[in-house]
């Protein structure tokens, strides 16, 4: 089943990534709030974008400089579309007092909802995935995380884009992503698996000298510590 009220929240949407989460959603047949950070206009075009799909979208200004004010956003997004059904948090875009506000309106409607926030491996957001879900599963409202990198080494491999982290962010926000919680996907193209051997080999990290070594499944030999 999807969330009983068809309204999503995409903060961050005047990023490349908010845009492809907020069409993406759009297409699934969700009204859409673009809560933007700095780049109104771009923000705008999307919201274009958002009603040529024959669904809502309104655009709100969500400063996290003027926290709690800024999660006031929130509140104009549940008054002008109708509700809060779901939540997409972008990286670095989104504070707890946003969530904790859309969660509001997602028990008051009393047909779940969804949280998705798409995060940096060194954020503190994922952290907060699993006591979230573990909390909110009794309101039938499920919270995962879509794990971004935070780095970019220069890898032979091309990474994801945008696009292929908004797909996995509608699966977790579609009938067929109900009955997952607490999960953290990672779409990073395996670079945080790859980040130690790729910054050794540059020579930025290098193993103790007598660290214990483990055979990889690469069939490389590993160290089993770093260190700078």
């Amino acid at each position: 089943m999807h969330p009983s009220t068809r309204t999503a929240v995409v903060t961050g949407s005047d990023s490349p990534m908010g845009r492809a989460v907020a069409l993406a959603l759009a297409d699934d047949g969700f009204d859409v709030g673009l809560a933007y950070v700095a780049d109104r206009d771009s923000a705008e075009a999307t919201a274009a974008d958002v009603e040529s799909r024959s669904v809502r979208a309104a655009v709100q200004h969500m400063d996290l400089a003027d926290l709690p004010g800024s999660a006031d956003a929130v509140d104009e997004f549940a008054r002008d579309l109708g509700g809060i059904g779901v939540l997409v948090s972008c990286p670095g875009s989104t504070a707890v007092e946003c969530i904790q506000r859309a969660v509001r309106y997602m028990i008051a409607g009393g047909g779940g909802g969804r949280v998705v926030n798409v995060t940096t491996s060194s954020s503190g957001l994922g952290g907060l995935t699993g006591l979230l879900a573990a909390e909110l599963a009794r309101y039938s409202i499920t919270v995962n995380s879509v794990v971004v990198p935070a780095v970019e080494p220069d890898f032979a491999a091309p990474g994801p884009g945008d696009r292929e982290v908004a797909a996995v962010a509608s699966y977790l926000c579609a009938p067929a992503g109900m009955f997952v919680t607490g999960a953290a996907y990672v779409v990073d193209g395996a670079r945080i698996a790859m980040i130690p051997h790729s910054l050794t080999e540059a020579g930025a990290l290098r193993p103790p000298r007598r660290a214990g070594r483990i055979r990889s499944y690469t069939g490389r030999w590993a160290p089993t510590r770093w260190t700078r």
